[in-house]
């Protein structure tokens, strides 16, 4: 039996069901939530859907269905049998739902990190498909499950965001397929690009100029970066979870091959998110660092301030160019 007919089989016979992204989620891990919670509902199933701390919802997702569903972590009364950790390459990025899941009878780990860790009992990992949201879908299918346009709308916005509208290279034929095969069930992609990449708001808008203007380039090392401090949340009013897809505005640097964002935290540490193009991987950068991700879009947590945390970036690209 195949890792997805036994996560299939696994969630079909199930009757409490726990499901969890990664703390700090993006466009693909809300999808594949909210889309495995409202199969699993219809199904018939307890359905537990939760994001870890921070409790923070990315507001460019609102428009998504089934958003009504999510419970904080400190909610789950029960312990569900089966958890599934969906776009987690590690049990770590769980936060305060680690040990829901650890306790589980069965531990689901679907994902499509290079670098996951293997940590479930059923590990249904492809590092060649476009997203998670993919791997959710064919479960799905695998199961038998109807795909509603709600469920198509969620899955797709994932493939969409983490193929960066199909131009990072872990877009395949195959990744064309199925976003033919979600548009077939209804999925909503003209409201699911124009909510994603055409609807900022006014805080936000005002903070990327912020950002923007502070670009700083290393010619040497190909690099482009700029930063955001608590106090420019404060002043603009944005939050950090709209600023998933600032760093794409830094990739696109002409003669830059890699870009970092560094993201003041509350808690004072930097969270440095970290995109490259032409060949350059920033993946094993990010894992030296304690982090982890793709090997062209990945990222870590320093505990050094904003020039601290610079410093330490431009070291490893130093040893990188030898």
């Amino acid at each position: 039996m195949t890792e997805l007919e036994r996560t299939a089989a696994a969630l079909e016979g199930a009757e409490v069901v726990g499901i969890a992204s990664h703390v700090n989620p993006d466009g693909d891990s809300v999808g594949a939530l909210l889309a495995l919670a409202m199969v699993l509902t219809g199904a018939g199933k307890r359905v537990l859907p939760c994001i870890p701390e921070p409790w923070k919802y990315p507001p460019q997702y609102d428009f998504l269905p089934g958003r009504e569903m999510l419970i904080a972590p400190d909610e789950i009364g029960e312990q569900p049998g089966l958890f599934a950790a969906l776009d987690c390459s590690n049990i770590e990025r769980l936060g305060p739902l680690r040990k829901k899941a650890e306790a589980a009878e069965t531990l689901v780990n679907i994902d499509h990190h290079e670098d996951n860790t293997m940590f479930g009992g059923i590990n249904l990992v492809d590092a060649m498909a476009s997203s998670t949201s993919e791997l959710v879908y064919k479960v799905i299918r695998k199961a038998g499950w109807p795909v509603s346009p709600e469920v198509a709308t969620c899955l797709y916005t994932g493939v969409v965001t983490d193929t960066g509208r199909f131009h990072h290279r872990n877009t395949s034929p195959g990744t064309f397929v199925i976003a033919h095969e979600l548009a077939a069930a209804g999925a909503d992609l003209f409201r699911v690009v124009s909510e994603v990449y055409d609807s900022q708001s006014l805080s936000y808008t005002r903070l990327l100029g912020r950002a923007l203007q502070r670009v700083e380039v290393m010619a040497e090392h190909e690099f482009a970066y700029s930063y955001i401090t608590q106090q420019d949340l404060a002043d603009t009013g944005a939050t950090l979870p709209e600023t998933e897809d600032l760093i794409d505005h830094l990739r696109s640097v002409r003669g830059t091959r890699v870009a970092a964002l560094f993201k003041e935290l509350p808690t004072g540490e930097v969270r440095v998110s970290l995109r490259s193009r032409d060949g350059f991987e920033v993946g094993p950068i990010a894992r030296s660092m304690g982090g982890g991700g793709h090997a062209m879009a990945a990222g870590y947590t320093s505990d050094s301030d904003i020039a601290g945390s610079v410093n330490e970036l431009v070291e490893k690209l130093r040893d990188r160019r030898g």
